[in-house]
């Protein structure tokens, strides 16, 4: 008796099973088109005729270079540059190979660690957000000139 009930439930099952799934092909559809819709609606409310997002509306050619040398602190949350006879720290932007540099002159020193570089950058200006915003500027490093370790030498 009880396999004759465990066949009648497998029975409906497969009746009813490809209805179910139909049901439910068609209650996505509706969602997912309900909410582009939604979409499209809420983006044609928005107004702009202002300036919503810019990440910066100046090329690379707009802004000056500049040749500097001090010492720079790469590290968890850091990336700072203290320029030869200046008391400011700036925010450092670099490639890759700046950092894959900093640590092969640090590997066996203390964590933020400061070595000397001379460096080719530009001042992207003061950030308005995230770590950055704590420094005096952002400077983009374009070129590598020197990196060294530090000594007492450095900004004489």
């Amino acid at each position: 008796m009880k396999l004759k009930d465990i066949f009648k439930l497998l029975l409906v099952l497969f009746v009813f099973n490809p209805f179910l799934i139909s049901c439910k092909e068609k209650q996505k559809k509706t969602v997912k088109n309900f909410t582009n819709e939604k979409i499209v609606e809420q983006n044609s409310k928005i107004n702009t005729d202002f300036l919503v997002y810019s990440e910066k509306d100046q090329s690379k050619s707009d802004y000056t270079q500049n040749i500097l040398r001090g010492r720079m602190t790469l590290g968890h949350e850091v990336s700072s540059f203290s320029p030869c006879g200046d008391n400011n720290e700036f925010w450092i932007l670099a490639g890759e190979e700046f950092y894959e540099l900093y640590y092969n002159l640090t590997k066996n020193k203390e964590p933020y660690s400061p070595i000397f570089v001379s460096i080719e950058i530009i001042d992207k200006g003061k950030s308005e957000d995230g770590f950055a915003a704590d420094y005096e500027s952002t400077y983009e490093v374009v070129n590598i000139l020197e990196a060294r370790n530090v000594s007492d030498i450095d900004c004489e």
